[in-house]
């Protein structure tokens, strides 16, 4: 998609700005720290309108409708909350409605109750064990640590459980358990994820302001939720570069499809999302004026080109259908 998105705008006349890169509504996550669009793999510095092309077509392809695109007060939505916290990007951005009533289960409430559950990345990572004394691993771990300097975590805690996960498009998951040393402490366990990071290849105008492409991910959080996420860090290991966070133990996402009142609510929310973090995002050189003018004269644009990648992913969607029900066939003949 980002790849088609300069066949219909030129991209050279779009302000840049730090950029989510995916924001699609399964990145939108509720923790104990809040709500947020989360998942900054493909964050960069970039052409602002990418953003809006992006979580335009993923909220269209939720709908509950199947048919058309998003209607106009879904947009208007959309618009009024990314224009007030662009020129106001003090303001918090806006909590989704859908999840501030979901509460944590009982397997939720700590990390202790979430390993003991195996649930979700408990599971993936016990499923995938390796043993705990690998040496490449430890070093992994410690080389985290101290882009954290937080090397005396390991006076406390002791690696318990370490898993080896596969990740989208074949990165590596190390998924480390750490436990209090002592067995009688009230210190809650705790979960770390650090992966390998994707390293894209800068182009005319999408590309890293960092060398590193965890601290990238790192400066993303800052700019677009900012201490939603804990413990982050980054490090180089066996020239692959590694990002990590610690997993929350509460964690729960938008699952169904919306109808039109749940698409309006995800509209103001991830708009005043972007709104803030596109403001916060400019360099030092770009004035904010330039994207509120681009905004203004081009978001009909940026709205049917949205709206024509969203077509042609549903016709992708449908082919491929076809396809498994023509081999499904051939099996029978």
């Amino acid at each position: 998609m980002q790849g088609k998105v300069s066949r219909f705008v030129d991209l050279s006349k779009v302000p840049v700005t730090f950029i989510h890169g995916n924001p699609h509504i399964d990145n939108y996550v509720k923790t104990f720290r809040g709500s947020a669009m989360l998942d900054f793999d493909r964050s960069r510095m970039g052409p602002y309108c990418w953003d809006i092309i992006r979580f335009l077509s993923s909220l269209s392809l939720r709908r509950e409708d199947p048919d058309g695109f998003l209607d106009k007060k879904v947009i208007e939505y959309f618009l009024d909350a990314y224009i007030v916290h662009f020129l106001n990007s003090e303001i918090p951005s806006k909590q989704l409605k859908m999840l501030k009533s979901v509460e944590p289960e009982k397997w939720q409430m700590t990390t202790k109750d979430y390993l003991r559950s195996n649930k979700r990345w408990a599971k993936k990572m016990r499923e995938h064990s390796i043993p705990v004394k690998t040496e490449s691993i430890n070093i992994l771990l410690t080389k985290f640590l101290e882009s954290r300097n937080e090397l005396n975590l390991l006076n406390d805690y002791q690696v318990s459980e370490v898993g080896l996960t596969p990740g989208s498009l074949g990165k590596k998951h190390f998924i480390y358990s750490l436990s209090p040393k002592n067995p009688d402490s009230h210190m809650d366990s705790i979960i770390l994820d650090v992966k390998e990071v994707y390293e894209e290849k800068n182009t005319k105008f999408f590309f890293s302001p960092t060398l590193h492409h965890g601290e990238r991910m790192i400066l993303a959080s800052k700019v677009f939720a900012d201490g939603m996420e804990e413990k982050l860090g980054f490090c180089t290991h066996q020239n692959k570069q590694y990002w990590g966070r610690q997993i929350p133990s509460f964690a729960v996402k938008v699952k169904k499809f919306l109808d039109k009142d749940e698409q309006c609510d995800f509209a103001y929310s991830v708009g005043s999302e972007l709104g803030k973090g596109h403001r916060k995002g400019l360099r030092d050189s770009m004035s904010p004026e330039l994207i509120e003018k681009d905004l203004l004269l081009n978001f009909d644009n940026y709205y049917k080109v949205s709206k024509l990648l969203t077509y042609e992913l549903n016709l992708a969607f449908e082919a491929t259908l076809r396809k498994i029900k023509l081999y499904e066939a051939y099996r029978s003949w």
